[in-house]
């Protein structure tokens, strides 16, 4: 039975799919999503009059539960760009779902220190749960690109989940590790939850928690992007102003405040030498892409005023995209990636006739194998007439030879009778 397509933006539920959460889907990660409004209560002492600070009300983590819940028959729309990131205002629910996958303890548990040594069949189990849910494209290099970004997603939000747990459980000094393990989370394994805390108290673990510390209270480069992703703001902005957005232009919004002030002095430089050097038509990258895929080179401005690129990751387009993929002056138009398209489709449907012919050849080959044991068979048959005509014939000889030689052996009184009289003779008279 095919599928029906769901779009979220007419469910009933629409606003709660996709306005729901406060974490950014590309950089900070799939956390906990809070609701914005709060309860403020006073709570007198019975023992005083001190005053209790007020205490934020929060619903907790959102479960996704309309995705969770779809029909079997319905899907959901997930528009994509050229860079395979997902865009549009169902991009937001998509990561926030992916959260939810990798808080399962079944699915994704926490006992694995790295999410490189993650089993496969666990990681393909959370594809096919997304591709029973979403619709996926049919173009192969798609297929992929979505499946990659998927399964790294999820592995992102894994990593952040275990941080939140530290973050909320983790007590320094090893000798409170059993207080740990004994008031662990509801909704975890146990074993898997000794296993981490164990790594937790490890000596390398707390060494590299300690630099790791160090490195994030030297980063400045702090956004404003909210909730929304790079490659959504992008697809945004192209949209408003017809033509696509470099990621030198894009930095600059995403770290601006409300106000239009920069987020720090640091970055407030870093914007005011891109906006000098954008200036410049020449610095300018020219591109027709209005997908949401941000266009970028490894000498544009971005690059001169931040520096060259590192091995791994792109910075300034989002999350997913890496420097072993798009790289070039012009981005990918969109007749270019509809020609890129048409030739993965192209190239899809000669394998496809490839397997075909190959299976037909493989009838062939077979049936040529049969012909082949049917004339050995019939040449064998051959033969075997020859040798019974030619003993037949044999036989035949030694036959006639021996009735020629039985012949020969008889008397001539045997083999020439007497000759019978004539009438006319017995009617003579005899003498007297």
């Amino acid at each position: 039975m095919a599928r029906r397509k769901a779009n979220l933006r007419t469910r009933p539920k629409s606003v709660t799919l996709q306005s729901g959460g406060s974490q950014d889907a590309d950089e900070v990660g799939d956390q906990d999503m809070h609701d914005a409004s709060t309860q403020v209560s006073t709570q007198v002492s019975t023992q005083g009059s001190d005053v209790q600070p007020a205490k934020r009300v929060t619903r907790g983590p959102n479960k996704y539960l309309e995705i969770w819940d779809l029909p079997d028959d319905q899907e959901i729309e997930l528009p994509l760009n050229s860079m395979y990131q997902p865009v549009d205002e169902g991009a937001r629910t998509f990561t926030g779902f992916l959260g939810t996958i990798a808080r399962k303890p079944h699915m994704c548990p926490i006992k694995y220190l790295d999410w490189k040594v993650m089993p496969e069949e666990l990681k393909e189990e959370c594809w096919r749960l997304v591709k029973r849910k979403y619709q996926v494209p049919d173009n192969p290099k798609a297929y992929e690109g979505l499946k990659k970004f998927t399964l790294q997603k999820i592995g992102k939000a894994w990593r952040d989940h275990k941080c939140r747990l530290k973050a909320k459980y983790y007590i320094p000094h090893s000798r409170n590790k059993a207080r740990v393990k004994s008031n662990g989370p509801r909704k975890c394994i146990p074993e898997d939850w000794n296993i981490l805390v164990d790594h937790w108290y490890s000596d390398d673990a707390v060494i590299e928690s300690d630099k790791n510390k160090d490195r994030r209270s030297k980063q400045d480069d702090i956004h404003t992007g909210g909730s929304c992703g790079y490659a959504m703001h992008a697809a945004k902005k192209a949209k408003t102003d017809g033509h696509p957005v470099e990621r030198a232009v894009l930095f600059q919004i995403l770290h601006t405040r409300k106000d239009g002030s920069a987020v720090n002095p640091a970055m407030k430089e870093k914007m005011d030498k891109m906006r000098e050097l954008l200036a410049d038509p020449e610095n300018q990258l020219q591109s027709s892409d209005t997908s949401g895929s941000i266009a970028w080179s490894r000498d544009d401005v971005f690059a001169k005023v931040m520096g060259k690129e590192h091995k791994g990751r792109i910075r300034g387009v989002g999350f997913g995209p890496t420097p072993s993929g798009q790289s070039s002056k012009t981005a990918l138009t969109d007749s270019e990636i509809r020609l890129s398209q048409a030739r993965d489709d192209e190239v899809a449907q000669l394998k496809a006739s490839l397997a075909t012919m190959e299976e037909k050849l493989a009838g062939f080959d077979e049936m040529k194998e049969k012909v082949s044991q049917f004339e050995e068979m019939e040449q064998r048959m051959e033969e075997r007439m020859e040798q019974r005509m030619e003993q037949r014939m044999a036989r035949l000889l030694q036959q006639m030879q021996q009735t020629t030689q039985c012949n020969q052996d008889l008397s001539p009184v045997e083999q020439s009778p007497p000759l019978p009289r004539s009438s006319a003779a017995s009617h003579q008279p005899r003498s007297l």
